[in-house]
């Protein structure tokens, strides 16, 4: 018996000459790199017939406009991960309105006449507008003015109408996502409006009915997104994610991706709804009175965390900078008792540093209890999932690499043991696991009673944690 195998050279030749095949598996060393996709998944215009549309290669902001019209959600999802990360492999999927929905509304009563000149620093979902106002101009005057502004802003998420003194803004898309629309005036520190003028503002509310992800989510079919951005929050298409979520994660395809949503809300709202989670394979970043609209959030905060899960699926994210994202007024921020009490309902959270950048400050799964009820955070920290992934997705690729065509021998069985040693160990040197002993200790690889062409491998890695805390105590002497 030869001690290897030819693949293309055959043994019971009878022409003289040499013949010479070329192998590439010893080709490979070390750990494969990680590939991440992002897929970003949000409302179009029903007039461009997303039923039609598969996932788009998006490089530039103008691909979201083109593919579901300007100022659409997804296109504004396509200009958040751009703008957060430009490096990070990007897709997106139009989905279409439901045909019942019903947009979300809001109005802004003008008080007047300016008794001074000035400036209207108005903001709708995180975009600035503009408006001079004259001395002496009537509250029709300016209500007019500022319509006209609003409506001239190409990309803005609502369209407005004027009657006297009230604007009444209309989300350019129908569904409840219309009444996270934020809608303020002087955002930034010094701004105010012009004297004798005021601006009432009745918030964006009364968008209804939603579309469903269902038939979304089964035409993607089994190829690979290793992070998704979906801008459909409601529970239902969330919930609906979850279960698809959990079949990518089994064996059965193995194909594992984590979806990222964004919630606006007080903190006893975002307390509530995280209550009611619990995948393991979904992230809510939560936050109070965001400028920008969720579906923003999600976007940028998805593509900040797939770059760099890629690069270490390991490392904490904390304090990455989200680029593009407003942050809370301070009166708006949450205390750290309240983001601690959020991180334990399955919100994730983020903190604003000095110069008012928005940054991560903890990103986890929804997931809180085991199916007994009982709190389990085994799966709390997203590098933990996408940990596990690479590691099943190195495995399974130094098996395929080392092993083609390989017969059930004792020797087969032996080096699938060495390579699976090695790989441990390149994991070790990754920063991906620790305690190579107790691997070793805890590996197991056996025929399968039952079917004499499978090969049974159990393998105990000890995943590294992050650092996220550190505990002193100072006992000082005087």
């Amino acid at each position: 018996m030869n001690s290897f195998a030819f693949d293309q050279i055959a043994s019971n030749q009878r022409v003289p000459g040499s013949q010479v095949e070329i192998s590439n598996v010893r080709a490979l060393q070390g750990l494969p790199p990680a590939q991440y996709k992002l897929l970003l998944i949000g409302l179009c215009y029903n007039i461009f017939n997303p039923s039609s549309v598969a996932p788009v290669r998006i490089t530039r902001p103008e691909d979201g406009a083109v593919l579901g019209g300007r100022a659409s959600m997804i296109h504004a999802m396509c200009e958040a991960a751009l703008a957060a990360n430009r490096d990070v492999e990007l897709w997106a999927l139009p989905v279409a309105e439901n045909p019942a929905g019903t947009p979300a509304t809001g109005t802004i009563t003008i008080g007047g006449p300016a008794t001074g000149a000035g400036t209207i620093a108005l903001m709708i979902g995180g975009q600035r507008i503009q408006v001079q106002v004259a001395s002496g101009a009537s509250a029709n005057t300016i209500a007019a003015a500022l319509n006209s502004a609003i409506n001239a802003f190409g990309d803005q998420y609502v369209t407005s109408t004027v009657a006297a003194n009230v604007v009444t803004l209309t989300a350019r898309h129908t569904g409840a996502y219309g009444n996270d629309i934020d809608v303020r005036t002087n955002y930034f520190d010094g701004e105010k409006l012009p004297a004798g003028v005021t601006a009432t503002i009745v918030g964006m509310a009364g968008g209804t009915s939603n579309p469903d992800l269902t038939s979304i989510i089964a035409a993607l079919g089994d190829e690979q997104y290793q992070a998704m951005a979906i801008g459909l929050a409601d529970a239902a298409n969330i919930s609906a994610i979850d279960v698809d979520l959990a079949d990518r994660w089994g064996p059965g395809r193995q194909i594992e991706g984590r979806a990222y949503f964004g919630a606006s809300g007080s903190f006893s709202t975002l307390s509530s709804f995280g209550a009611t989670r619990n995948g393991i394979h979904s992230t809510i970043v939560g936050g109070n009175k965001l400028p920008d609209p969720p579906w923003k959030v999600a976007a940028a905060f998805a593509a900040v965390a797939a770059y760099n899960l890629q690069i270490d699926p390991a490392r904490p994210l904390t304090d990455l900078v989200v680029t593009g994202i407003r942050a809370p007024r301070l009166e708006h921020r949450f205390t750290r008792t309240e983001r601690n009490l959020l991180l334990r309902d399955g919100i994730s959270t983020f903190r604003v540093t000095p110069a008012g950048e928005v940054a991560i400050e903890r990103l986890i799964s929804c997931y809180q209890v085991n199916a007994a009820g009982f709190d389990d955070p085994s799966y709390l920290d997203v590098q933990t999932t996408a940990t596990l992934g690479y590691m099943r997705s190195s495995w399974r690729a130094r098996m395929a690499q080392k092993f083609p065509r390989a017969k059930m021998t004792a020797d087969t069985i032996a080096a699938v043991r060495a390579e699976t040693i090695a790989l441990a160990r390149d994991w070790e040197d990754a920063g991906l696991m620790e305690d190579v002993d107790g691997f070793l200790a805890g590996l197991v690889i056996e025929r399968d009673s039952g079917n004499p062409t499978q090969l049974n491998i159990l393998m105990t890695p000890d995943t590294v944690n992050g650092l996220l805390q550190l505990a002193a105590r100072i006992e000082f002497i005087l």
